[in-house]
């Protein structure tokens, strides 16, 4: 099955886009770099900005016209909202919760994967995720769940590993 991922928001949102396309790949899925010929299309969503979420809706018609046939499936920082909103124009939704900083069982994965960094000499290395300050203008809280860091010497063994791959950021 070949995927295609589009990413919509922040550089967590990219680093998840990462790390999910890691985890499709060692199911076995294969990057398409054409949207009409994926199979399996996913779009990784922030509700922070209200235009990211309108560009989303444009792009779920684009993508029905151009590849009827493809599994669309939303991912991302989404409020209830506008997953309820979205959850009948699209396959499945998938939770993003954890994605960047723990395994999840988005696709049944029990293992850390190394990202498919889409830079060779840049890389995103999330150290924590989620928010425990709930502000009044923010949905970190309700969409990435509680404050959660990864462990110091994981984040040290990654940054090492990159550096041995010659990253450079």
């Amino acid at each position: 099955m070949e995927y295609y991922i589009i990413t919509y928001g922040c550089q967590m949102n990219k680093s998840d886009s990462e790390r999910l396309a890691a985890q499709l790949e060692k199911k076995g899925h294969q990057a398409d770099s054409n949207l009409k010929e994926a199979d399996l299309i996913v779009i990784n969503v922030c509700s922070v900005r209200q235009s990211a979420v309108n560009r989303v809706y444009s792009k779920i018609e684009q993508i029905r016209l151009k590849n009827p046939k493809a599994k669309l499936v939303l991912t991302g920082c989404l409020l209830a909202k506008d997953k309820n909103k979205l959850k009948d124009q699209i396959d499945e939704i998938w939770p993003i919760v954890g994605l960047s900083i723990k395994p999840r069982r988005i696709i049944e994965s029990i293992q850390r994967d190394e990202p498919e960094y889409k830079s060779a000499k840049e890389a995103l290395v999330p150290i924590m995720t989620g928010c425990d300050n709930f502000c009044s203008y923010c949905v970190v809280p309700y969409t990435r769940g509680r404050e959660y860091s990864r462990p110091a010497q994981e984040i040290v063994e990654e940054i090492k590993n990159l550096v041995n791959k010659n990253y450079q950021k």
